[in-house]
């Protein structure tokens, strides 16, 4: 059982270190930005666990990472700060119609 609060500067630091606004989250999970913006100001004390999961599946953490204490911020930050949100490949090719 988790007896930890919700904390709101875990998931805005998740976000900013991906480099993603709070609209394009917002669309990505089909979220209000004013209510999405509670949750990371900690106006919501204690979000529905649906919601909870859903920010940690989009995010790739545990779900319990949203109730760590502030000590332990950083370490979870640190570990996922590293996988891209897009990795973008160029491709030459040549093609040898073989006329000469």
């Amino acid at each position: 059982m988790i007896t930890e609060k919700f904390n709101g500067k875990i998931l805005r630091k998740l976000r900013e270190g991906r480099g993603i606004t709070q609209i394009a989250l917002c669309q990505d999970l089909g979220l209000d930005q004013a209510s999405y913006s509670k949750y990371e100001r900690g106006v919501v004390k204690n979000p529905p666990a649906t919601k909870v999961k859903e920010f940690a599946k989009y995010f790739d953490v545990p779900y319990e990472s949203f109730f760590a204490e502030m000590q332990k911020e950083n370490i979870l930050i640190k570990r996922n700060s590293s996988i891209p949100e897009r990795i973008d490949v160029h491709v030459h090719v040549t093609i040898d119609w073989g006329f000469q």
